[in-house]
């Protein structure tokens, strides 16, 4: 079969990274753009089961609904499968539908939106089956059936709707165990040079070397997606992808895509050993946790390569910290120590901050303000709390409550709480923004880089803008 693996356009408005906040998406900086690295996990291995696999990432040519449409219907599909996200659900659906209308193919689509609230995409002809959850192998599956010319009952992670309406939610899909039994994604599917990075000189991609996380953060969508527990590829397999990209894309700067990427310190000292013994002249940056760091694998890390860690900051509170946060930050002294380490090995840090907890009154939203401003990394990040479909969050706030999905963008505070509006609480964002950059030790900081502060400036503008 032709199977056609399609990440959408973004809403005009702002660019959304579909498979950041584990598969829910953000939206982003204008100046970054991500491969869609879950495409191309999951056409390695429809390849591998002998079909013919084509990815069209509507973002990396700069179309809209209509090009989109157009490049597809093109490309002859006997199957198509779409990824999502929450704040561009509507548009798309959207194209799904018009897709399938004019294709007359099977439509799938994945993506953590769509497996949270399955049943409600079926309305207005949208889509032939949801792919729940970890998509590689529940997509062979489908891709199988509609070779076969057959339904999809029976197929595990996968919603579908009877003839008669009624919306059928097969059984789940274990995790995948062995994620080194998975092909190396398929790279040579994609246009690798398009994929950019604010601040770095030439192009760049994503790794995801680990899934889940132990932590359970209240509001997490990788721990919902990818589960508690952390599955890991051998740091063979992970060096043979950054060998593969490096010397076969000519790709040198990574992005590891990994929830917490040093969990296991051990891992992470192994696959920079691999890196050196190979001499991949690479620049890589991650996300983790203080608590997983240590001055040892931050100098192997440097030596390897790291030029940047995201760090979960989140609050500064520590009974916010206890309830929600998966108690990563408890210890403010030592989190002062890593980010002086990090600027004394040559790391640049960025630190995640979220304001709206259930309980925060402003007095605790101070106190996270105080926090970043002492530990002082090169980047903030302020996002509203958003309790996603799953989390534990939601369920502990929302119950059946509707939810207006175009609002997910990560930055705009979907409701307020006991202390604080919703716009009170965007409102802090922008503090939190302000407040940090327009220190005067920051300011003379910032003009020593004025390509990368013009960028920062239009993030900012960007983040703030409301879908029409």
């Amino acid at each position: 079969m032709k199977v056609v693996l399609v990440n959408p356009p973004s809403p005009p408005e702002f660019r959304v990274s579909r498979g950041l906040m584990g598969g829910f998406g953000m939206a982003v900086n204008p100046d970054l753009l991500y491969p869609p690295i879950e495409l191309a996990h999951a056409a390695a291995v429809l390849e591998e089961d002998g079909h013919e696999v084509a990815i069209y990432d509507a973002d990396a040519v700069g179309a809209d609904v209509d090009a989109a449409l157009a490049a597809v219907v093109a490309l002859s599909p006997d199957l198509v499968c779409m990824d999502s996200s929450s704040t561009s659900l509507d548009q798309d659906l959207t194209l799904a539908r018009r897709i399938r209308a004019a294709t007359k193919k099977p439509l799938a689509i994945l993506g953590s939106q769509v497996t949270y609230t399955p049943g409600e995409i079926f309305a207005d002809d949208n889509v032939d089956c949801v792919v729940r959850g970890e998509p590689e192998y529940t997509l062979r599956d489908v891709a199988r059936r509609a070779a076969a010319g057959e339904g999809f009952a029976g197929v595990a992670g996968v919603t579908w709707r009877r003839d008669d309406g009624e919306i059928v939610h097969e059984a789940e899909r274990e995790k995948i165990e062995d994620l080194d039994a998975l092909p190396l994604p398929a790279r040579h599917l994609l246009d690798n040079a398009a994929y950019h990075f604010p601040g770095l000189d030439g192009p760049v991609t994503t790794v995801k070397s680990s899934r889940g996380c132990p932590l359970d953060c209240s509001f997490c969508g990788y721990t919902l997606a990818q589960g508690l527990r952390f599955r890991f590829r051998s740091p063979e397999h992970v060096v043979r992808e950054l060998v593969d990209l490096h010397k076969n894309h000519g790709l040198r700067h990574v992005v590891f895509r990994d929830p917490i990427f040093t969990t296991r310190k051990d891992r992470v000292s192994a696959i920079c050993d691999g890196i050196l013994a190979e001499g991949l002249d690479l620049e890589w940056q991650c996300e983790t946790a203080i608590k997983c760091l240590d001055r040892p694998v931050l100098e192997r890390m440097a030596a390897a390569g790291c030029k940047h860690i995201s760090l979960g900051v989140e609050s500064g509170n520590r009974e916010i910290q206890r309830k929600h946060c998966g108690n990563k930050l408890n210890d403010h002294a030592k989190a002062e120590q890593v980010f002086r380490d990090c600027q004394e090995l040559g790391i640049e840090t960025r630190a995640f901050c979220m304001i709206g907890f259930p309980e925060e009154t402003p007095a605790m939203v101070e106190e996270t303000f105080r926090l970043v401003e002492r530990l002082d990394p090169d980047q903030v990040q302020f996002c509203a709390v958003t309790a996603y479909p799953g989390t534990p969050l939601y369920k502990l706030l929302r119950g059946e409550r509707e939810l207006d999905y175009a609002a997910m963008t990560g930055f705009q505070a979907l409701e307020g709480n006991e202390y604080m509006s919703a716009e009170e609480i965007t409102a802090r964002i922008k503090e939190g923004y302000r407040r940090f950059y327009l220190r005067p030790r920051r300011i003379a900081r910032e003009l020593k880089s004025p390509v990368r502060l013009a960028g920062k400036v239009a993030r900012y503008f960007t983040l703030f803008r409301r879908r029409a």
